[in-house]
């Protein structure tokens, strides 16, 4: 063949076979590659679904515990409450101890567990944290140091996780009866919800003494032995609760406990609504179904009952997820319903 003259046919076919072999190379590159790209987003599917699962049964596993818990204070004999409350929040906490309110001849305030880890008896006084969850009737959260929660305490915690003490108050009666106190609590919405249904025990187990020492006095065993416990406010006997009749005094009760319940409840079943509310100044936006559900079952249950109810869900709404202040809760939020 010389130069300039047609090719060959054998340099046509390599032409050709070279053509082909790299049509062919880059379907098989085409195809491995959408074949990576399907495998991979089944595998991510297989992965999310199998999470959420996990995810669905451990919420389910914890609310059935939960529920389990609340049903075992509620029903359970009253004299082994703190107790009981001490063993089903062991699970949120690293350590514990449940302390019991007690007033000695001289007055003080004195402090001894019922529950947990072992502490001996304080002053409360020398614990200004714990003070301020007495005063507050508010969870309260502080360094695990001496100068806040008393040597006896801080020694007992032993600043476990990240060195700060929880402190939940068990409130019955109008008073502090007696207080959680725990170290390395990664959520604190479970053991608040606890020891609201713990304080509602003791409230129902002194209202059946009262009742029992009015039936037959002479028969009358204590349903539960606890101190008087330490007034949550130097207004916790004014004389306008004084002048409330009896049933009045008992709707109030039982509208108070309500309204804990139901804030407590949703604080546990809300993290995420409630932080973003708060972030964006907006709570009763982010919480707008439950709190128009608790609203509505207020109204019914206690508004209408009584001229001398108060709205003690819009005060918990507003002392335990606004933490005080109303410009929080949001432009829209309607305010107290009396």
């Amino acid at each position: 063949m010389h130069d300039g003259a047609a090719p060959g046919w054998r340099e046509v076919m390599e032409k050709h076979y070279s053509a082909l072999v790299d049509e062919l190379g880059t379907r098989i590159d085409s195809d491995w590659q959408r074949a990576m790209n399907e495998a991979v987003a089944a595998e991510r599917l297989a992965v999310e679904a199998q999470t959420r699962r996990a995810c669905d049964d451990a919420r389910r596993t914890q609310a059935e515990a939960l529920n389990q818990a609340l049903r075992g204070i509620r029903t359970g004999p009253a004299d082994h409450v703190l107790k009981l409350l001490g063993e089903e929040c062991a699970r949120f906490a690293e350590r514990l101890v449940v302390l019991v309110f007690e007033s000695n001849q001289g007055g003080e305030n004195q402090a001894r567990a019922a529950a947990g880890v072992e502490v001996e008896n304080f002053d409360v006084e020398t614990a200004p944290a714990m003070m301020a969850a007495i005063e507050s009737r508010d969870p309260v959260v502080a360094i695990a140091t001496a100068a806040q929660v008393s040597p006896a305490l801080a020694s007992a915690l032993e600043a476990a996780g990240d060195g700060k003490a929880y402190l939940f108050p068990v409130v019955a009666r109008q008073s502090v009866m007696a207080m959680l106190a725990a170290s390395g609590v990664e959520v604190s919405a479970p053991i608040e919800l606890l020891c609201g249904a713990a304080g509602m025990r003791l409230e129902s187990a002194a209202q059946e003494t009262e009742r029992a020492e009015k039936t037959e006095p002479h028969k009358t065993q204590p349903v539960v032995q606890l101190s008087a416990g330490v007034p949550a406010s130097a207004t916790a006997a004014a004389r306008s609760w004084d002048e409330l009749t009896a049933e009045d005094q008992a709707l109030h009760l039982q509208a108070q406990r309500m309204a804990r319940l139901r804030v407590a409840e949703m604080r546990l079943d809300h993290t995420s609504e409630l932080q973003h509310g708060g972030s964006a100044e907006d709570i009763y936006g982010s919480l707008q179904k439950p709190i128009d559900a608790a609203r509505t079952q207020f109204l019914h249950t206690f508004l209408s009952k009584s001229p001398t109810m108060v709205d003690y869900l819009h005060l918990e709404i507003l002392r335990s997820l606004a933490h005080g202040d109303e410009r929080m809760l949001g432009h829209n939020y309607p305010g107290p319903m009396v």
